[in-house]
C-alpha cells in the first residue's frame, strides 16, 4: 500500500511536470502557420481539442476544423449520385465515387479554390461539417494551399460512423502524395486504428507525420515537433507508443 501511494504521488508529480513543461517545448515551433484539421464525426473530442491546443501553443492558427459526415459512407444511392455530381465522377459504384471524392477534395485543399469549388459544394451539401471557426464564403475560398498544414484526426471509444479506410485515409494519402505537409493523429485509446492504416502503407508512411497518443501531453509535444521537422526539414516520422512508432517524440537533431 505504501508503494502504491508512493507511485501515485510520483505519477502526479510527473504528470504536473509534463503539463507545465510542454509549453516550453512547443512555444514558437510553428509560428504563423495555418493549419486545417480534418476529422470525422464520432472522433474523440479530447483528441481534437488536444491537437488544437498544441498547435495554438506552437504559434499556429487553426483555420478550420472540417468533419466528415456519416453520409459520406455513401450507403444511399442519392448520396452517391450527389457526390459524383460534385466531383465530376463518371462512376456509379460507391467505392469508386468515394475514391474520386477523396482525390478531388485533396486537389482542392492543396491547390486552393477555383471557378468550381469542391470544398464549398461538400460543405453546402452537408458531406463536410464545419466544427471550427466560423467560415463565411470568403473564408472557405481562402482555405487551402501548399503553405498550409493539413492535420487529420480520427479515433475514439465507439465504432466509427464512417470507416476511416473508406474516405479519411484515402484523403490523407492523396494530400501526402501531392507534396502537402500532412500529419495524422489519434488518441491513445481507440476502438479502431486510423494511424495504423497509414503506417502500414509503405508508399505513404514515408511522406507524413503520425502521432498515436495525441490526447496525452507527450503526444501533443510529439505532434508539434514532428510537424515542425516535416515543414522545416522535410523529414517524416511516426511517434507515440503503438506499433510502428519510431520514438515517443522526435529525437534531437
Amino acid at each position: 500500500r505504501e508503494q502504491v501511494v508512493d507511485l501515485q504521488s510520483e505519477r502526479q508529480t510527473w504528470s504536473a511536470f509534463g503539463g507545465e513543461v510542454a509549453a516550453y517545448l512547443v512555444d514558437g515551433r510553428l509560428p504563423a502557420r495555418e493549419v486545417v484539421i480534418v476529422t470525422q464525426e464520432g472522433t474523440d473530442t479530447l483528441a481534437i481539442d488536444a491537437a488544437r491546443r498544441a498547435l495554438q501553443a506552437a504559434g499556429a492558427e487553426v483555420a478550420a476544423v472540417l468533419s466528415v459526415d456519416p453520409s459520406l459512407s455513401l450507403e444511399r444511392e442519392a448520396d452517391v449520385t450527389e457526390v459524383a455530381r460534385l466531383v465530376g465522377s463518371p462512376h456509379e459504384d460507391p467505392e469508386a465515387v468515394a475514391a474520386d471524392a477523396a482525390a478531388a477534395l485533396a486537389a482542392r485543399l492543396v491547390s486552393g479554390s477555383g471557378p468550381t469549388d469542391v470544398l464549398e459544394g461538400f460543405l453546402a451539401s452537408g458531406f463536410l461539417l464545419n466544427r471550427g471557426p466560423g467560415l463565411g464564403a470568403a473564408a472557405v475560398r481562402a482555405l487551402g494551399g501548399r503553405d498550409q498544414i493539413f492535420l487529420m484526426v480520427a479515433g475514439g471509444e465507439d465504432e466509427p460512423a464512417v470507416d476511416p479506410a473508406w474516405f479519411l485515409a484515402p484523403l490523407t494519402r492523396e494530400l501526402a502524395r501531392s507534396g502537402a505537409s500532412v500529419g495524422a493523429a489519434e488518441p491513445a485509446d481507440t476502438e479502431y486504428s486510423f494511424v495504423g492504416i497509414l503506417r502500414g502503407d509503405a508508399a505513404v508512411s514515408r511522406l507524413l507525420v503520425t502521432q498515436d497518443n495525441v490526447d496525452q501531453v507527450p503526444g501533443e509535444v510529439g505532434l508539434v515537433l514532428g510537424l515542425q521537422d516535416l515543414v522545416v526539414n522535410g523529414r517524416p516520422g511516426h511517434y507515440g507508443v503503438k506499433d510502428g512508432a519510431d520514438a515517443v517524440i522526435p529525437p534531437l537533431p
